[in-house]
């Protein structure tokens, strides 16, 4: 007669799920660092890990291992160990590749997720930019690139009698929002006209423009200011090159003056030109003066606000810190 209690099939159903693992998630000092996952089953049935992915750590090793679902009442020990993520970094750039602002670095826990954001003051201008901005921190530097046009200018309107001075040696540009300054500064305490003035759409930052292709940021160490035009009589004086001190009579006083009748150089780059004025702080002339050439000075003045100016032979005055005297 067969003995149905040896009979495998039937063993097998009416057996309970009658062993229970307990699996820790801790780290390398026993701190606890989720919360444990029960797992119940038939004894020596396979037993499934319960791997679980915790920012910040590493699986570094396993206490109690087992496969198979066997008695275990200390339980099973999945033990981590502290890793630091790469940095995810974000460039921030303008059409030309150039970067407006500092690159940002993202950090975080290794595996926790992060979303690389476009500049808040520049999202009007954003013209191209990753197809996915969401990822997670793994142990390898990644990168996001966004791009920008914030060359973008609008004309900036300024009184005809617009001047600047700096106030110290400051640096200026071929083109408004140039990143390459000239290779010399205009010198500290000269006076400057502005010609005309653009403003950047994306900072809002105005540009003043002294002549030619020299420009100048707002931002520099300058203050403008405005000067009254000369009067009447001497917007009729027959022949501008003819003025003498005696003309100069606008904002400022002639407080000194002092004949030197000599030639020098103009101190300045070599392919750019000084300005000349009709009489100081009055009309630009058409004619500039070239850095490196020869000019000859027939007397210097000095006007109450401490600037010195020289008068050419040709009647055109040039500010005196420009010329090698």
């Amino acid at each position: 007669m067969e003995n149905n209690l040896l009979n495998n099939d039937q063993v097998k159903k009416i057996s309970r799920d009658d062993v229970e693992i307990e699996v820790h998630y801790i780290d390398s000092l026993g701190n606890q660092l989720a919360d444990s996952t029960y797992l119940t089953g038939h004894y020596l049935d396979n037993l499934e890990m319960p791997w679980k992915t915790i920012p910040g750590y590493v699986l570094s090793s396993i206490k109690n291992f087992q496969q198979s679902f066997i008695p275990n009442d200390d339980g099973i020990y999945l033990i981590y160990f502290t890793q630091i993520a790469a940095p995810v970094i974000v460039y921030h750039r303008n059409t030309k590749g150039e970067l407006i602002a500092d690159p940002q670095y993202l950090t975080g826990d290794l595996n926790k997720s992060y979303q690389a954001e476009p500049l808040e003051e520049a999202r009007n201008f954003l013209v191209d930019y990753p197809k996915s901005v969401k990822g997670h921190f793994s142990d390898k530097v990644q990168e996001y690139e966004f791009i920008y046009d914030t060359m973008q200018m609008a004309d900036h309107e300024v009184p005809s009698n617009l001047f600047i001075q700096t106030k110290n040696n400051v640096p200026v540009y071929e083109q408004p929002a140039g990143k390459q300054p000239l290779s010399q500064t205009l010198p500290y305490d000269t006076t400057w006209r502005v010609f005309k003035a653009v403003q950047e759409n994306y900072n809002e930052t105005v540009w003043y423009n002294l002549g030619g292709n020299i420009w100048i940021s707002e931002k520099e160490e300058i203050k403008t200011f405005t000067i009254d035009q000369f009067n009447e009589e001497q917007k009729l004086l027959s022949s501008p090159l003819g003025a003498t001190v005696n003309n100069i009579s606008f904002t400022y006083t002639v407080v000194d003056s002092m004949d030197i009748e000599r030639s020098v150089k103009v101190l300045f780059y070599a392919n750019q030109y000084v300005t000349a004025w009709e009489t100081p702080y009055g009309t630009i002339v058409s004619n500039r003066y070239q850095g490196g050439q020869s000019v000859f000075v027939k007397r210097l003045i000095q006007l109450d606000n401490q600037s010195v100016w020289a008068e050419l032979d040709d009647g055109h005055y040039m500010e005196s810190k420009y010329l090698n005297l």
